[in-house]
C-alpha cells in the first residue's frame, strides 16, 4: 500500500517521462497534458535517472539516510559548488528535493548537536 493515491499509474508517468527525456515534448506542456506541476514532472525524470523504472513504483515506506549522508547533501548545497536544490538532491540520490530542505532548515536553525543533523522524519 502506498503513502498516498497516485494521480497517475506508473505506466502513465513513464509514458510521460520517457517522451519528455526523447524532447517529444516540453516538460510544460507535458504536465498541462498529465494535470501535475511542472516541478512534478521535474521529480519524475529526477527519480527515473536515479531509480529507472521501479524510481516511478509506490513506495511502501520511508526511506531512511544517513547523519553523514545529510550533513555532506546541506554542506554541498552551502557551498554553492554543486547547482540547485534539485542537482544536490539528485547527486545523492533523494527521491525529493524536499528531504534537502528539510534538513538546511534544521541546519540553519541551528538544531545540530556534535556536528549531527537532528533525523527528521
Amino acid at each position: 500500500m502506498s503513502r498516498g493515491k497516485m494521480k497517475l499509474s506508473s505506466e502513465k508517468r513513464l509514458a510521460f517521462v520517457e517522451r519528455a527525456l526523447r524532447n517529444e515534448a516540453s516538460i510544460n506542456s507535458l504536465a498541462k497534458e498529465a494535470q501535475v506541476s511542472f516541478s512534478t514532472i521535474e521529480r519524475w525524470i529526477t527519480l527515473y535517472e536515479n531509480e529507472g523504472p521501479t524510481g516511478l513504483l509506490p513506495t511502501k515506506r520511508n526511506q531512511s539516510y544517513s547523519t553523514e549522508l545529510k550533513l555532506n547533501a546541506v554542506h554541498d548545497y552551502l557551498a554553492g559548488t554543486h547547482g540547485s536544490l534539485r542537482a544536490v538532491a539528485k547527486k545523492y540520490g533523494l527521491r525529493n528535493k524536499k528531504q534537502l530542505e528539510d534538513w538546511l532548515k534544521i541546519y540553519n536553525t541551528h538544531r545540530i548537536s556534535n556536528q549531527k543533523v537532528v533525523e527528521v522524519e
